[in-house]
């Protein structure tokens, strides 16, 4: 009788656990963070990415990248401009829930 209690109330635990971390709003953001970085990757060279911006002097970096958001756009990859504006989005969505978080830690050992 008392095993299949504790059984009982364990798998209990166990799925109110489960259900907590599945809805936890971090853990879907990383998710599709990281299944937009890998889908960025896929449709760019990053590697010509990084070695465009290396060479490009740094007051013409923002006029840079905004070329290549228009030339993107016009040339018919908007996947492409969507997946880095989705990927923009939740890394300001992921820090504004982070940092708090962090500052609310450092505050509690202070």
């Amino acid at each position: 009788m008392t095993n299949t209690l504790r059984n009982n109330v364990m798998r209990r635990v166990y799925y109110s656990f489960a259900l907590s971390f599945v809805t936890n709003p971090m853990l879907w953001q990383g998710f599709f963070l990281g299944a937009s970085i890998a889908l960025f990757g896929r449709l760019t060279h990053v590697a010509s990415i990084i070695h465009n911006l290396a060479v490009t002097r740094i007051d013409h970096a923002p006029q840079f990248v905004w070329n290549s958001f228009v030339h993107a756009y016009t040339s018919g990859e908007v996947l492409t401009v969507l997946v880095v504006l989705f990927m923009i989005g939740l890394s300001i969505s992921f820090m504004s829930k982070l940092v708090p978080m962090l500052l609310v830690d450092r505050l509690r050992t202070a």
